[in-house]
């Protein structure tokens, strides 16, 4: 998208022909990895959940390990989940999807999966890889990408028939080759079937974040938020929203007055997977940043 495109969408009192209004749009969560991974407990997974309510998060996601050992309870958690006023987002699953003496079982598990959390109340199932596609030469192999890609597509259709949608979540490696292996994905991949949740935090340093999402937004289900900077010896440091190098603003842009839907999602995780010192107060700032950013 053109840069005078995307002025276009922010001029104020201009939003678009037949726009639904941000507020329905525009859905701000939080990944619960800053309790620690997996939440510990059910219990512990309520109270968590309890305060992202008192602090006006609408949603949340967690660990695929957090529920799956619920799925005998979904009723419960659809109902515990729905009295405290938070929307389910999504459970993270990690599977390789390129190996073919693998990839039968890890479609078959997520399947299982998408089914046991679309009864618990969730709307996604997001999905990353645990293990990098091949690079032999240093080179990335386009045979193991294309065939992650066609993995996605069937996930993404039995994800879809139990009601949900597959969002595809990068880290670093998707994005280190010229081109990128999320090039190939956003390509090979059915825009029906698979979306992307985009890890901005991930991709920072290897593309412009905003530059991306203005390009491919619609392609967009869900945003993991985090604000960093880098020290002098090259390590990632993470700082409170607006402190840092990320572009938020720009990456929110092409959002506000188009007619996208999906979720923003805070997704700190400086000790992962261990909790932060205090995660009611880092999401207390982000919540008021973002309420700022969007006014929603």
């Amino acid at each position: 998208m053109a840069a005078a495109s995307v002025g276009t969408l922010l001029m104020p009192g201009m939003p678009a022909q037949g726009a639904v209004p941000r507020s329905q749009r525009l859905h701000i969560g939080a990944q619960t990895n800053i309790w620690g991974v997996p939440i510990k407990s059910y219990n512990d997974l309520l109270r968590d959940i309890g305060i992202l309510a008192r602090l006006g998060y609408q949603g949340f996601e967690t660990g695929l390990g957090s529920v799956s050992s619920l799925t005998g309870k979904a009723s419960e958690l659809r109902r515990d989940f729905a009295s405290r006023h938070v929307q389910f987002v999504s459970a993270h699953a990690f599977a390789v999807f390129y190996d073919p003496d693998t990839v039968a079982n890890e479609l078959a598990g997520l399947e299982r999966a998408a089914a046991y959390t679309a009864q618990m109340g969730a709307s996604h199932l997001i999905v990353s890889a645990s293990k990098p596609v091949p690079r032999p030469g240093g080179k990335l192999d386009l045979a193991a990408v294309r065939a992650k890609a066609e993995a996605l597509n069937r996930l993404g259709a039995a994800v879809k028939r139990n009601g949900l949608k597959l969002c595809y979540h990068n880290h670093e490696l998707e994005f280190r080759d010229k081109p990128t292996e999320e090039s190939y994905l956003l390509k090979e991949t059915d825009p029906n079937l698979v979306w992307l949740c985009l890890d901005v935090g991930h991709c920072y340093g290897l593309v412009d974040p905003a530059a991306f999402t203005a390009e491919h937004f619609r392609r967009i289900a869900i945003f993991h938020l985090r604000d960093e900077t880098r020290a002098i010896t090259g390590e990632i440091v993470d700082t409170e929203p607006g402190y840092g190098r990320i572009n938020l603003k720009g990456i929110v842009a092409p959002l506000l007055n188009s007619n996208w839907e999906g979720w923003l999602e805070v997704e700190e995780a400086p000790f992962y997977p261990k909790p932060v010192p205090d995660p009611e107060a880092v999401l207390k700032i982000w919540r008021a940043y973002l309420r700022k950013l969007t006014n929603v």
